[in-house]
């Protein structure tokens, strides 16, 4: 899987998406309509994940943080707190939870956007003012060391 690209929808007027036909083809066919929506970092968007790649970001989670220390056990409660599971039907359309839309300040429109591994659902214009925030910063950081 790669997710990749970026991508405008808005929503239908059962408030519905459709997963982004590129995103589609990444899916693996085994279990291509289980997926899992989670607040991203800062509630600045929504994380989307495959049921898979969700169940290998769980394990890396409970590698790196300790669930007896009090400050990761916080981490780790918000994390799996807010975190929904989502199907979707057979034309790939699936509803976002209402408290998810609002905790990001998704409306009507709204951005898809490839991380690799996962997705992020960004408000339209919120994503647009972070692109114009990072226009000409396109060099990488540091890096893991």
């Amino acid at each position: 899987m790669l997710f990749q690209g970026e991508f405008r929808h808005s929503l239908d007027s059962k408030n519905r998406l459709v997963l982004p036909a590129a995103f589609r083809r990444e899916l693996p066919e085994d279990d291509a309509r289980r997926f899992v929506v989670t607040i991203g970092r800062r509630a600045q968007w929504l994380g989307l994940y495959t049921r898979e790649a969700w169940l290998k970001r769980v394990a890396a989670l409970y590698e790196k943080y300790d669930a007896d220390n009090e400050e990761d056990e916080k981490f780790l409660r918000d994390t799996f707190s807010s975190a929904y599971d989502l199907d979707l039907d057979a034309q790939f359309r699936f509803v976002l939870p209402k408290e998810r839309r609002e905790q990001v300040g998704v409306g009507k429109d709204l951005v898809f956007v490839g991380m690799g591994r996962y997705i992020e659902i960004w408000a339209e214009d919120r994503y647009d003012w972070y692109r114009a925030q990072r226009e000409g910063k396109q060099e990488p950081p540091g890096g893991r060391t």
